[in-house]
């Protein structure tokens, strides 16, 4: 049981950083509707890391099964927001303010 609450912790973390701090802008839906998203999602991410760790520790320790979970959880993060955000009609696409801020940047 202690080996999951690394994943109930850093989601939170992963979440406000990722929902709050990432460029990217959510459309649709009202807050219910993306309060259902973000508890989908963190089913989901709980799902993702249980299967990493179940997979790596066949053949390695317990504490690194679990430090590879969580990597393999935050390496999808951003693509298992984006599917089950979409499933209660919520869309998360990348800011546009970021690119055009680089694109004259360049110029």
């Amino acid at each position: 049981m202690i080996g999951w609450l690394p994943a109930i912790a850093f989601y939170w973390t992963f979440a406000a950083l990722y929902l709050g701090g990432a460029a990217i802008e959510i459309e649709g839906g009202g807050g219910g509707r993306q309060l259902i998203g973000l508890l989908l999602h963190f089913v989901v991410f709980l799902v993702v890391f249980g299967l990493a760790r179940a997979l790596f520790g066949v053949a390695l320790p317990d504490a690194l099964a679990v430090g590879l979970g969580l990597v393999v959880g935050a390496a999808s993060f951003a693509m298992t927001a984006k599917l089950t955000f979409l499933v209660v009609g919520v869309r998360i696409k990348p800011s546009g303010t970021i690119v055009h801020e680089l694109s004259a940047s360049l110029h």
